[in-house]
């Protein structure tokens, strides 16, 4: 019977369309009447009713042949139904592309691994070019057009329907620039002419790389920006961040100054990776977006525009650092902002329509559009229904921290971000080194004493699972250089004595350990997400009002065995200290270990929920909502809530909703236990 339904197949050129669709469609168009027909014909040949019921059943049982194997896809996804959104991803190591409908299912993933296909092109290892020496980590940019014509490629293979497609969004690695020549404005605009990205595009790069995350080669520029502000926090005053290595500003700043001024000067245009991928679909220069411009340390947030001071540093014309005269600093500034072009504030409307290079070779209707990308972080945290006071945990080998606030309280040791889809509001950012690896060295030594697979996770959870209140002991575990604090490789245990002295104890069982690294690395989270959560809800805080004399109580006692409590150099406030978050989500690999899950939300004090959720390509999902929601919005001709707009389609009864009993109260004399062992860290 497969045979027969391969021959028919072959015979009327049905391929197996996108999800079994189109082929579906095409054949229940066809067969019914043509059965009807036949049936019809032999009936009156023969003038034997017998000869039409049997030609009749005989063209059904063909036509089912064909419909059957296809129809659970057809049944959920069918082809005519939905309009049709894509998310980009452009990451380190690959291009990710997802397929959404317009009721927010993600209906197909398709990915460009760099090392699978250009490894010997490009000679990219994980992606990326690296020079050791230098600290340099850069990735070809021709190899990411390459990636973009594969996809599609993959995608027209897969008889995928680009007529469908409504919108497209995105995201890029953050922080990431590309250097466009003076030729690139025509290149874009020509693209229609050209057989491949590559080939039309050819010319329009001033610098064929751009700077990976985890370049590492900018040490004196970060001095310089930091020397200008007078010290990280005044930068993260303005920035949102202090100085980092990966920061745009100060990849610019290298450029332009040190690594090759004279490709800075022939640079017509500067685009951030996101808005990079987007000029490319647009077909045309796209502005950057103004929540990714948030990671340039550039960008004056509370100004809402490029920094003048901080912008005459990146170009390398700052008064004092670069001993430039008054004209050319203000020539220098004006250049770069020339260079960078407008800041694309919060909006649903498109940034245009598709190019007709996409139109002509994979068949996008014309009227496709391409909304702003943003930054990969940025787009995860839109990837799922998060509100003012919600929080995000990330467990993977290293920890990170998300939310979404009101506040704007900057701080060195974390980020703060415009957010990309909700005005008025901010993403903060907590990124740990010590995460998952750190958990694993403890949970390593237990195994070694019980004799157990030194990959089980048997024991430490069982041990985590007794555990329930605060003993009085933490530990801080930094087997490699902390980010949060900034701190060296280290290990301190202490211990909390009735009189309210703080006891250092050089080693105790190890597990002790197991609840103590837990322990420690939630009441750090807690710690720092306190200022940003803090009264950030206006009209449902979470906050508690000063009069509420439970908590009042436990903070004038945490204020009498600890003084005022200090966090990276910041003091903590009653608000901040009883912040607790609305809902609280945990993603990435270690989320799926609820033991450990289980203890950090009993801590974290979440009012509305604990949710395991697995997200396997949040960015680009993130992107992919981020179009259907513009593209409705422009619909309906005015601003429709992002997160209402997915909280109709997100079922929150599909996620694990954890069952925890808060223990918020109890570890309150932890926050003070912790602020006190970490001012006695040791640095590099």
């Amino acid at each position: 019977m497969d045979q027969i339904a391969a021959q028919i197949n072959d015979l009327l050129e049905f391929p197996i369309d996108f999800e079994g669709q189109k082929k579906v469609d095409r054949i229940i168009t066809l067969f019914v009447p043509v059965s009807a027909i036949v049936s019809v014909i032999a009936g009156f040949l023969t003038q034997s009713l017998f000869s039409l019921v049997v030609t009749f059943a005989l063209t059904v049982l063909v036509t089912l042949v064909l419909v059957l194997p296809p129809w659970p896809q057809y049944k959920q996804n069918p082809v005519n139904s939905d309009d049709l959104f894509l998310g980009f991803d452009l990451s380190t190591q690959q291009l990710k592309v997802i397929v959404t409908d317009a009721d927010l299912n993600a209906r197909k993933t398709y990915a460009v691994g760099f090392d699978d296909y250009f490894k010997d092109k490009y000679g990219v290892n994980k992606g990326v070019l690296t020079d050791e020496n230098a600290g340099e980590i850069l990735s070809p940019v021709k190899m990411w057009l390459e990636a973009v014509d594969t996809a599609f490629g993959l995608m027209k293979k897969d008889n995928f329907p680009f007529q469908q497609v409504k919108g497209m969004s995105g995201s890029g690695m953050q922080h990431g620039s590309v250097y466009w020549s003076s030729s690139a404005s025509d290149a874009l605009e020509n693209l229609g002419n050209a057989s491949s990205l590559l080939e039309g595009l050819d010319g329009a790069l001033a610098w064929e790389t751009s700077p990976n995350w985890q370049d590492h080669s900018t040490g004196q520029e970060i001095k310089d920006f930091e020397k200008v502000t007078g010290g990280p926090d005044n930068l993260a005053e303005r920035t949102g961040s202090r100085a980092h290595h990966r920061f745009t500003g100060l990849q610019i700043r290298k450029l332009a100054v040190r690594k090759a001024p004279e490709v800075y000067q022939k640079t017509s245009r500067i685009s951030l990776v996101s808005s990079f991928l987007a000029s490319v679909l647009l077909g045309k220069i796209a502005p950057i977006e103004h929540a990714d411009a948030c990671g340039m340390n550039i960008y004056n947030i509370a100004d809402g525009k490029y920094d003048e001071e901080l912008t005459s540093v990146a170009a390398g014309v700052h008064p004092s650092l670069d001993g430039a005269s008054k004209e050319d600093t203000a020539n220098g500034v004006r250049e770069l902002k020339d260079k960078l072009g407008p800041i694309d504030e919060i909006t649903y409307d498109a940034l245009g329509t598709v190019c007709p290079y996409f139109i002509k070779k994979y068949g996008f209707s014309e009227d496709a559009k391409i909304y702003s990308f943003t930054g990969d972080n940025l787009a995860t945290i839109i990837s799922l229904p998060v509100e003012q006071n919600d929080v995000m945990m990330s467990l993977g080998t290293s920890t990170t921290v998300l939310l979404v606030t009101e506040q704007f309280n900057p701080s060195s040791q974390y980020h703060l971000f415009k957010h990309p889809t909700i005005k008025n509001a901010y993403m903060g950012m907590i990124c740990y080194s010590n995460g998952a690896l750190a958990r694993e060295y403890v949970r390593n030594d237990v195994n070694e004493k019980y004799k157990l697979g030194r990959d089980s996770w048997d024991k430490f959870d069982e041990i985590l699972d007794a555990s329930e209140k605060f003993d009085n002991r933490l530990g801080i575990y930094f087997p490699i250089g902390e980010i949060v604090p900034n701190a060296a490789s280290q290990f301190k245990r202490c211990k909390l004595e009735q009189n309210g002295k703080i006891e250092e104890v050089q080693e105790w069982e190890c597990e002790e350990d197991v609840t103590s690294i837990v322990e420690s690395q939630t009441i750090s989270c807690r710690l720092r997400a306190g200022p940003m959560l803090s009264g950030s809800a206006s009209a449902s805080t979470d906050t508690p009002d000063i009069e509420d004399k439970g908590l009042k109580g436990l903070y004038h006692k945490l204020h009498t065995d600890f003084g005022d409590i200090y966090t990276d150099g910041k003091k903590q406030t009653f608000s901040s200290l009883t912040a607790k978050p609305h809902k609280l989500f945990f993603v990435g690999g270690a989320s799926k270990n609820t033991s450990i899950i289980r203890k950090m939300a009993s801590i974290m004090g979440a009012t509305a929920g604990n949710f395991q959720v697995e997200i396997p390509n949040a960015c680009a999902l993130g992107g992919a909502y981020k179009a259907s929601w513009s593209y409705a919005c422009e619909q309906s001709k005015k601003w429709i809530d992002y997160n209402e707009y997915l909280s109709k389609n997100f079922n929150f009864n599909e996620v694990d909703n954890l069952d925890v009993k808060s223990q918020w109260e109890n570890y309150f004399p932890a926050m003070g236990l912790l602020a006190k062992m970490e001012q006695s860290l040791k640095h590099d």
